[in-house]
């Protein structure tokens, strides 16, 4: 019942920006597999656009053979607790021998573009309404080295990022109330399930914003995103695995199915479905506020015990 006042509940009011949103894909879409030149440039966007964005940016720097460098942008960074937007930036080395340049749009390049966008069109919500004295923060995370390094199809060596982010105790554990990981996003006619069962009322929730949203007109002429359906045990691999086999509590923002396109040259921008990514901008935003609004009945998930109550001031 709660969760579904929180997914009504819309108090303030959110301007889209997406010309933003486009400049910021703009600047994603060229082949960024770890060492190459486009790595590189778009590691150092996605941090200069945290700091314009005025969030406070941290590298997490390691060494897996090369340099490798996740990136996080903290809101109330001295908060107790973080809900964790999440999604990897490197793209994957073309195997040997090919000439393909995989711009991976779908793989993440929407994805992370969408983190930022939601980033710049929250932030006011953000000045007006999150204080310091909040238990509660946001931290928003581009991993490096999900794909293998070498070019070998057969090389499992993947979610270095998330892994040593885990290692180094960057966000404590006991800090992480909610890992939400976006990934696949794009392609056409996608549909988004529950894949965990202690999330399932979350993911629930989604699907109510969605539903609101729709019914009032906020949202693009497109099919459902977010289906009230359990498809537990048949997630598709990313970074919030390793988060979900420590116990916390995660939210993959993933198809059912990977897109087609996935790892070939036509995973570009002119095979995108932009009304999907609109409405998943709106809904991700909205979840996102009606977080922050229920927080205190959600860190029950996380089973922890005497939570600082004043976090929210109407």
């Amino acid at each position: 019942m709660f969760l579904r006042w929180a997914a009504e509940r819309q108090p303030f009011k959110f301007d889209d920006d997406e010309q933003h949103f486009n400049a910021t894909l703009a600047k994603l879409l060229k082949p960024r597999y770890v060492g190459s030149q486009g790595h590189a440039e778009v590691r150092d966007f996605i941090e200069k656009e945290l700091k314009r964005l005025e969030f406070t940016t941290l590298q997490n720097d390691f060494q897996e053979g090369v340099n490798l460098t996740n990136l996080v942008g903290f809101w109330n960074m001295g908060a107790r607790f973080f809900l964790m937007l999440t999604c990897h930036y490197d793209s994957k080395r073309p195997e040997n021998g090919t000439t393909d340049e995989f711009l991976s749009a779908t793989e993440n390049a929407v994805s992370c573009a969408i983190i930022l966008n939601v980033a710049k069109t929250l932030k006011q919500f953000l000045i007006d309404k999150w204080s310091e004295k909040n238990s509660f923060g946001l931290a928003f995370i581009f991993f490096d080295g999900h794909n293998p390094l070498s070019a070998d199809p057969y090389d499992e060596n993947q979610l270095m990022g998330a892994r040593h982010f885990i290692d180094d105790e960057f966000i404590p554990l006991e800090s992480m109330a909610l890992a939400v990981t976006l990934s696949y996003i794009g392609a056409p006619n996608q549909s988004f399930l529950s894949y965990y069962e202690v999330t399932n009322d979350l993911h629930n929730m989604i699907a109510d914003i969605e539903l609101n949203l729709r019914k009032s007109g906020q949202l693009d002429d497109c099919h459902v995103l977010f289906e009230k359906k359990k498809h537990y045990d048949n997630d598709l691999l990313d970074d919030h695995i390793l988060f979900d086999e420590l116990d916390v509590p995660v939210l993959h923002v993933g198809p059912k199915e990977f897109p087609h396109v996935l790892y070939t040259a036509a995973d570009n921008v002119e095979n995108l479905q932009y009304p999907t990514i609109r409405n998943m901008i709106k809904i991700i935003r909205s979840f996102v506020h009606n977080f922050f609004q229920m927080w205190h009945s959600f860190i029950k998930l996380r089973e922890i015990s005497e939570i600082d109550y004043d976090f929210y001031d109407d």
